[in-house]
C-alpha cells in the first residue's frame, strides 16, 4: 500500500511509521514509532513537570517535522495527564506527509493504546490542513483545537523561513527537533537554524532529538545551549538533549573534551555536566 508516495510501515510495538517516498527513511524508529515519540521526545523533555509547574498556562512546544503527528500525540499524553494544556506549534515541510497520515488513520489502521492521543491530533492536523498555505504564518498557519484545552498551530513551508516569521516574543518551553537525518535534510541541522531554534528556548527549556552526530552536538553548543546525552531508544544507541540552563544526563568524556576544544573553552555553563560514559536512565 503507497499513501500519497509515502509507504506504511508497522514498527515493533505495533504503531506505524511512513517511509519517504524517495530516500526510504522513516518518519519514527522501526522498533517502536509510539515507543520512541514518548521516551525520546515527551519524556526527556519533562513535560509533564512542566507543565504541572506553568501555573495554568499552557505549555508552549515547538515540533520541527510533524510527520504523522505521534510526537505530538505523545505530548498530550504528558500533558493533559498532568492537569494542564498544550500550545504546540508544528512545522512541517512537506504537506503530502500529513495527507498520508490522515489516510492512514482513516483506513483505521489505528487501533493500539496510542489512539487515545493520536485520534486528537489527525483531528486537529485534519481540520487544519485545508486551511494552511505553504508558507510563514503571516500567509498561512492555522491554529485549531487539540484536545480539552490545547492548541496546534500548524505551519507549512521551509522552518528555515517559518521558524523566524513566528511572532516575535514566542519562546518554547520544550522542543521536538526531529526532521530527517543529516544526509537527507542537512539544512534543517544547519548552525544557523539550530541557532534560531536556540533563540525561541524559554528559561528552563530542553530540546531532545534522535540524532547524536557530533556536527549537531557541536552547532547546539555554538549556540550556546549546555549539551548532554539522550537515552537509548530500540536501536538507537543515544540521542542529544540541548538546554539554555537545566543540568542534563553527561556525555562521554572525549566527547566532553572535544567539545571544549572546538569551542576553545573549558567546560563551563555551556557543558557544565557531570562526565560519565552512559547516564543510568533519562532524567
Amino acid at each position: 500500500m503507497s499513501l500519497f508516495g509515502w509507504r506504511p510501515e508497522r514498527t515493533a510495538d505495533g504503531s506505524w511509521t511512513l517511509g519517504h517516498p524517495d530516500h526510504g527513511e522513516a518518519c519514527h524508529s522501526r522498533c517502536g514509532a509510539w515507543l520512541e515519540a514518548r521516551e525520546r521526545y515527551a519524556r526527556p523533555c519533562r513535560l509533564t513537570e512542566r507543565a504541572r509547574a506553568a501555573q495554568g498556562r499552557p505549555l508552549r512546544l515547538l515540533d520541527v517535522g510533524t510527520g504523522l503527528g505521534l510526537n505530538l500525540a505523545a505530548a498530550l499524553e504528558a500533558v493533559e495527564g498532568s492537569g494542564g494544556r498544550l500550545a504546540a506549534v508544528t512545522l512541517e515541510r512537506d504537506r503530502s506527509v500529513l495527507a498520508a497520515a490522515l489516510a492512514l488513520g482513516g483506513d483505521g489502521a489505528h487501533t493500539g493504546p496510542e489512539e487515545r492521543w493520536h485520534a486528537p491530533v489527525r483531528a486537529a492536523l485534519g481540520a487544519a490542513l485545508p486551511r494552511v498555505a505553504d508558507g510563514t504564518p503571516a500567509r498561512g498557519g492555522v491554529e485549531v483545537p487539540l484536545g480539552e484545552g490545547s492548541t496546534l498551530h500548524l505551519v507549512l513551508g521551509d522552518a528555515r523561513e517559518t521558524l523566524p516569521a513566528l511572532a516575535p516574543e514566542l519562546r518554547f518551553d520544550a522542543v521536538f527537533l526531529d526532521p530527517f537525518s543529516p544526509a537527507s535534510e542537512p539544512d534543517l541541522w544547519s548552525e544557523p537554524f539550530l541557532a534560531a531554534i536556540a533563540a525561541r528556548m524559554a528559561p528552563g527549556a530542553r530540546l531532545s532529538t534522535y540524532c547524536a552526530r557530533y556536527a549537531v552536538r557541536l552547532g547546539l553548543a555554538r549556540a550556546g545551549l549546555r549539551v548532554g546525552l539522550g537515552a537509548r531508544v530500540g536501536a538507537k544507541a543515544e540521542g542529544t538533549l540541548a538546554s539554555p540552563d537545566q543540568d542534563l544526563p553527561g556525555l562521554a568524556p572525549r566527547v566532553v573534551r572535544r567539545l571544549g576544544r572546538d569551542l576553545d573553552a573549558p567546560p563551563g555553563p555551556i557543558l557544565d555536566q557531570p562526565l560519565r560514559e552512559r547516564p543510568p536512565g533519562i532524567d
